[in-house]
């Protein structure tokens, strides 16, 4: 399963990475990101909220930042052996 990669995809020291999410997925995430980290941290809500608050921002910038998303691929992953069990029944 070693396929080429692109430019787009080598990072700074020249190895291939792999990315699930695009360039308009990628920026929400870290924009959105940002924001639940933000209100986790200003707003006056009890402490476990602003704790989901900052984890929940804090992944989101960091799969936004890499480019991937390792819940994305178990779900397109579950999707796609669902998929193909159907069609054997068939």
């Amino acid at each position: 399963m070693n396929r080429p990669c692109n430019q787009l995809q080598r990072d700074a020291t020249g190895t291939c990475m792999l990315r699930n999410l695009s360039r308009m997925e990628r920026w929400g995430r870290v924009l959105g990101g940002a924001v639940l980290m933000g209100l986790g941290l200003t707003l006056s809500v009890p402490f476990w909220v602003e704790e989901v608050a900052e984890t929940v921002g804090l992944l989101a910038v960091v799969t936004g930042a890499i480019g991937f998303c390792p819940v994305k691929r178990l779900c397109l992953r579950a999707r796609r052996a669902s998929t193909f069990s159907s069609e054997e029944e068939a």
